[in-house]
């Protein structure tokens, strides 16, 4: 585990474009020190967009693509809380245990907003014990 951590602070630089060069600022409610999240303006989302690209590749579930069955099948998706339609997903497998990823969820209730998540999944107790000590505050 130890050796993944360099991928996964690379991947974690996004934080300071995300809050640099977007403005962008951290929602210190969230209780999760695996997780970042902020919240921008929808109309820079696609700008967005083509800077995650470079970290994590093409969308793991574009914007306007249907999810219903991953969010039954799809462990992935499931864990990180399922996903509707109008919401993208990016993921970047580290290991078979871990994945980094980057989701866009536009606000039903207000539509100018998006909020942006950057975070990592571990599916073992083990590598999340690890990676939370590992990367405090990092988030």
């Amino acid at each position: 585990m130890e050796n993944q951590l360099q991928e996964i602070r690379k991947i974690l630089g996004l934080i300071d474009l995300i809050e640099g060069q977007y403005k962008i600022k951290p929602n210190h409610d969230v209780d999760d020190p695996l997780l970042y999240c902020g919240v921008a303006d929808s109309n820079i989302i696609s700008q967005l967009n083509v800077e995650v690209e470079k970290y994590f590749g093409k969308a793991y579930k574009p914007a306007g693509e249907g999810a219903f069955f991953k969010n039954f099948f799809d462990r992935f998706i499931r864990e990180v809380g399922g996903a509707r339609k109008e919401q993208t997903l990016f993921k970047k497998d580290i290991s078979g245990q871990v994945c980094m990823y980057c989701a866009f969820w536009p606000w039903g209730s207000n539509p100018v907003k998006t909020s942006v998540r950057l975070g990592l999944l571990c599916y073992g107790a083990d590598e999340r014990d690890f990676f939370t000590k590992k990367l405090k505050g990092e988030f």
